[in-house]
């Protein structure tokens, strides 16, 4: 492998003494480039060339300074019979994993992401690694370690941090030379990581950490290659997911607006007739209708104009989705009549969402927007719901019998 001298200071030492160089510590450190180790010993050969034994443990080496350097010198002699061999298994490597990769199922954007995520810590051997792309608000987590799970706000927050970086793929071999915000801290247990770009087909990033839950190592060479590679060949998955999403986001919307009433932007009949025929009462859980009927909207249109009926049912729809709850449907069902679909109300709960309506709606009204509510209700514990819909007209058409001879 190929380093820079100045940034290890254990090799330079050794390089510029022509003097092997032993190192002890009790926890693993990292000692060159992406390897760690508890116990090192560098061994000269000329001022280039040197060769490195680590080991796990605090012992002092037995081996003699004579051995060290026989070991060293077959080592070197052997580098260049393995390099060749060594570059065909790491392109090897990289493609298996990006064909691995690639043959995920079709899903979402996230799930696209997720398996980018999960892919690329498997193959880094690393024990973290984090998504985030702040466009559609995602972020995926792979997590390894046998730990407590990363604190979600914290993790977010550094993520949308991380995300306004500039400065793309960074590697850092040594966490405390360049630290992340928590809890991606060194004090975190975070040793070494891995920041890249996700560029297409929306920009985000990917962060890969090795950490004291696992072993003690860095990025090699053939690690980081394979990094880009895997958020390059992720993006024909990414954007197959993100398609999907805005296919199914673009149904979705259309459904719904199939389902709402333009004007007062309650549902429509379709809507009615869809939940009407899905909600199933029970004995513990009974489903109450309201239905109203708006008089005096035709005198208001005659006299004030179609403009202010449409403002009068505007505001009617506006109360009545003011004393709805969610799961409720409030729907325009007619020209001047609404109805109410309470699931979970029983007898005393409808009336006094009825009452809260007549008072809301009455106190609404300014001059030359007066109307009048006939109002009609029923609860179901086992009913159809048709009927049920059909005793609530019942009673509503009876109160607008009630007031019809009186004047508004």
């Amino acid at each position: 492998m190929e380093i820079g001298a100045d940034d290890e200071p254990l090799v330079a030492r050794a390089l510029s003494t022509g003097s092997i160089q032993r190192c002890i510590n009790t926890q693993p450190q990292r000692v060159l480039g992406p390897y760690y180790a508890t116990n090192v010993v560098v061994v000269p050969l000329t001022n280039d060339v040197f060769v490195m034994f680590g080991g796990a443990t605090s012992d002092e080496p037995g081996a003699e300074d004579e051995e060290l350097l026989d070991l060293a010198r077959f080592a070197s002699e052997g580098l260049l019979e393995v390099e060749p061999a060594k570059r065909l298994a790491d392109e090897i490597e990289a493609l298996t994993a990006v064909r691995g990769l690639l043959q995920a199922p079709a899903g979402t954007f996230e799930q696209a992401l997720q398996r980018l995520v999960d892919h690329a810590t498997e193959a880094l051997s690393c024990d973290l690694g984090v998504a985030y792309v702040a466009e559609r608000d995602i972020s995926v987590v792979c997590d390894l370690r046998n730990t407590l799970p990363l604190p979600p706000e914290d993790a977010r927050h550094a993520l949308e941090e991380l995300a306004e970086r500039e400065a793309f793929p960074l590697c850092v071999q040594q966490a405390s030379e360049d630290e992340l915000p928590h809890p991606f801290h060194s004090d975190d247990g975070v040793l070494a990581y891995y920041l890249l770009e996700i560029r297409a087909p929306v920009r985000g990033v990917l962060l890969l950490l090795h950490t004291r839950a696992g072993a003690a190592r860095g990025f090699t060479l053939l690690c980081q290659s394979l990094g880009t590679k895997l958020v390059d060949a992720a993006e024909p998955l990414l954007a197959a997911g993100l398609l999907r999403d805005t296919m199914q986001e673009q149904l979705e919307h259309a459904s719904e607006q199939a389902r709402r009433e333009p004007l007062t932007q309650v549902g429509n009949r379709l809507a009615w007739n869809e939940v009407i025929g899905v909600t199933k009462p029970t004995g513990d859980f009974p489903v109450s209708i309201v239905k109203l009927d708006c008089r005096g909207l035709k005198q208001v249109n005659d006299t004030l104009g179609h403009h202010a009926g449409d403002e009068l049912l505007k505001r009617v729809a506006a109360v009545l989705l003011a004393n709805s709850r969610d799961g409720d449907l409030v729907a325009r069902v007619g020209g001047d009549e609404f109805g109410l679909v309470l699931p979970g109300a029983d007898e005393d709960s409808v009336q006094r969402v009825v009452e809260r309506i007549e008072r809301d709606v009455s106190t609404s009204q300014d001059n030359g927007l007066q109307i009048e509510l006939a109002i009609g209700s029923a609860t179901t514990r086992a009913d159809d719901l048709e009927e049920t819909d059909r005793r609530a007209d019942q009673e509503m058409l009876q109160a607008k019998r009630a007031l019809r001879n009186r004047p508004i």
